[in-house]
């Protein structure tokens, strides 16, 4: 049995832009907290949990509290529901990205996980505005822990126990960021990229532009490679 393992922003969502411009203002809006730095992959974890934990201590020279934590969820959610409602095309899922989701549950030789180094109150807000079911896909997040490596094998678990599989032949990661790649070098596991080839730059031997060739993705997955991290 081999497991996939999905991204969620840049990857089955196009929800990026919404989700940066949300996450900022949330911090702005609930601690008064502006001039958030927004070069991500300069952050030691680039996930929500480890993000917030690196403002709390620049910014305010302390970490959050979990009082805290909730506030910020929460206002960030709300925030991204406002988003949802004043313009709902910022929610598009990438193309044949809920194709690929429920056609992936039907193969018998493939498992289907979600990671992501969002939250899980947004990360299940975003795929639901987007339309994409996920419905028994088990799902890791900034919640389950600080690095998207550990939240990663967190989805390798949950699947595991899920699926029940003792042990995957092959774990692919799919993701859009040069932290993907990271992570999926270091986990020493497959990795296949989505959007423009500059993830080939820094390793990626597989990258594609979205879903829309079925067919073409499932031949990838087989021959997805780990990644070579420059």
């Amino acid at each position: 049995m081999q497991l996939v393992i999905f991204d969620i922003d840049g990857t089955l969502t196009n929800t990026y832009k919404v989700d940066e411009d949300c996450f900022k203002r949330a911090f702005a809006l609930e601690f008064g907290i502006f001039g958030v730095h927004t070069n991500w992959s300069e952050y030691s974890y680039t996930t929500d949990s480890g993000i917030t934990q690196e403002i709390f201590k620049e910014k305010l020279k302390r970490l959050p509290s979990d009082e805290e934590l909730v506030r910020i969820k929460a206002r960030f959610v709300s925030l991204l529901q406002e988003a949802y409602i004043n313009n709902q095309d910022l929610f598009s899922g990438i193309p044949g990205s809920a194709n690929v989701l429920a056609k992936l549950q039907l193969y018998p030789d493939w498992c289907v996980a979600i990671a992501t180094g969002g939250w899980r109150e947004s990360a299940k807000l975003k795929l639901q505005k987007a339309n994409l079911e996920i419905e028994g896909i088990p799902l890791a997040s900034a919640n389950d822990a600080l690095s998207r490596e550990d939240i990663i094998k967190t989805a390798i678990i949950k699947a595991e126990n899920l699926y029940q599989v003792e042990k995957f032949q092959k774990v692919v990661f799919v993701g859009d960021g040069v932290w993907d790649v990271k992570a999926a070098y270091r986990l020493n596991i497959a990795f296949i990229g989505i959007g423009d080839k500059k993830l080939t730059n820094v390793g990626a031997t597989k990258v594609i532009k979205d879903f829309t060739k079925l067919e073409d993705f499932l031949k990838i997955l087989q021959s997805a490679e780990i990644p070579r991290f420059l």
